[in-house]
């Protein structure tokens, strides 16, 4: 509702400057000269309907005024219904029984109040994930995060320093890449996906096999037309490692197009013997999903190699991406509003002028665990309720998605690498 009364306020605000310009028409202007007490009286209706005490300004500015109040007072309620209370009062009785416990077994004292001190910080984490992005755009130090933040652009340069995150990036993360034919073989692989929510069951089971990370399935549908399901799996490891699927990996996802990840998807693409120009679908989670939404955004893949009908991206901070031109690409992009992930391109989703080429299912679940928010099986459980909503949006979503549904199927499961496979 806060949503709806911010914009009503700046449609009235713009409806206001033009009723003003009116005052200055060349009519009333002409009309002057025969009738000037006419012509001011028309002048003075048209100010007073546009800044007068009734007019449409002041509305304009009373809508914005209690919108304001009501996103205030919703976020009082966030505040004080969602605090992680358990954590906080183990914490406390921690702390307060410390002298005690530290003087029967100091070790066992500190590490106690140690792990329990981690476990309320883990949960204020997802606890304050929905005021990140606010947060953020008041307080980031740096000036130019800021600018891009409240501009909503693409995340370029660190919220602190300001140094362009492509320049920490280093480029064997953008120049290398390779797949090969995993031996693992789903039990999930000769069925075609019946939903969303078993598309993300699809890319759970994957994160659990080190030795799979994307899987395509080739669907025939009764047409004969043969489309494509692109399963793309998360990061993996904070650490450096030899695959695409870590922490730098996953910078580079976000603040660029091609890296080593998007360069396996076309390979492996082309080792499953996708033709040029087919239909796929794109389904991703966290770092699976920026990738699926920088190759729907790359013209010389969406368009040139594949035509991506739809994205499908779970848990995954894509607000800020774009389409390729002219793609006619369409995106469901699935957000837990406590999963801290989906908050780090600093660019919260629109709430309104949501259309069935761009629409934002968000839900708030807090597990007080980062992992546990940001888990697929968590997106997945969630996912099932679109099965059956009567939104007319998600109703064309799931006729836009049909055709890759239903069909005889076969699977390709690959693991990717940073470089060569000897």
């Amino acid at each position: 509702m806060s949503s709806v009364w911010g914009e009503a306020s700046l449609t009235l605000g713009r409806l206001g400057a033009r009723v003003a310009e009116l005052a200055i028409a060349r009519e009333i202007v002409t009309n002057a000269v025969f009738d000037p007490a006419g012509a001011a009286r028309s002048e003075a209706a048209i100010v007073a309907a546009a800044v007068g005490p009734h007019g449409l300004a002041v509305l304009a500015t009373k809508l914005a005024g209690d919108s304001a109040l009501l996103r205030a007072v919703v976020m009082k309620e966030q505040l004080v219904d969602d605090l992680p209370v358990r954590p906080l009062m183990a914490l406390e009785v921690s702390l307060l029984m410390l002298p005690l416990t530290a003087s029967r077994d100091p070790a066992r004292a500190a590490s106690a109040t140690a792990h329990r001190a981690i476990t309320l910080a883990d949960a204020m984490i997802g606890y304050g994930a929905p005021f990140s992005t606010s947060l953020l755009e008041l307080l980031a130090p740096s000036s130019r995060f800021r600018l891009d933040a409240v501009a909503q652009r693409p995340l370029s340069v660190d919220p602190v320093f300001g140094v362009p995150l492509a320049a920490v990036v280093p480029s064997s993360e953008r120049s290398g890449g390779s797949v090969s034919i995993s031996r693992y073989s789903p039990a999930w692989g000769s069925q075609p996906p019946t939903s969303i929510s078993s598309m993300l069951s699809e890319i759970g089971d994957l994160e659990t096999r080190p030795e799979a990370s994307i899987a395509v399935q080739r669907v025939v549908g009764g047409d004969g037309v043969a489309r494509y399901v692109v399963v793309l799996s998360g990061m993996r490891h904070l650490a450096s490692t030899p695959d695409p699927e870590d922490l730098i990996g996953a910078v580079g996802a976000l603040v660029g197009v091609r890296t080593n990840y998007t360069t396996c998807v076309r390979e492996a693409l082309d080792t499953a013997l996708v033709p040029r120009g087919a239909q796929v679908l794109l389904v991703g989670h966290s770092q699976g999903g920026i990738v699926a939404m920088d190759l729907a955004g790359d013209p010389a893949f969406n368009g040139a190699r594949v035509r991506v009908s739809q994205v499908v991206a779970a848990g995954s901070p894509i607000s800020a991406k774009s389409v390729a031109p002219g793609s006619g690409t369409r995106v469901l992009s699935i957000e837990n509003v406590n999963d801290i992930v989906t908050h780090l391109d600093a660019v919260d989703p629109p709430t309104d002028h949501q259309s069935v080429d761009r629409l934002t299912y968000l839900f708030a679940v807090d597990e007080h665990d980062v992992v546990a928010n940001h888990d697929v099986r968590l997106y997945s459980r969630q996912a099932e309720v679109l099965a059956d909503t009567p939104n007319p949006l998600m109703i064309d979503v799931r006729a836009g998605l049909r055709p890759f549904l239903e069909g005889s199927t076969t699977t390709t499961v690959f693991a990717i690498h940073d470089g060569l496979v000897g």
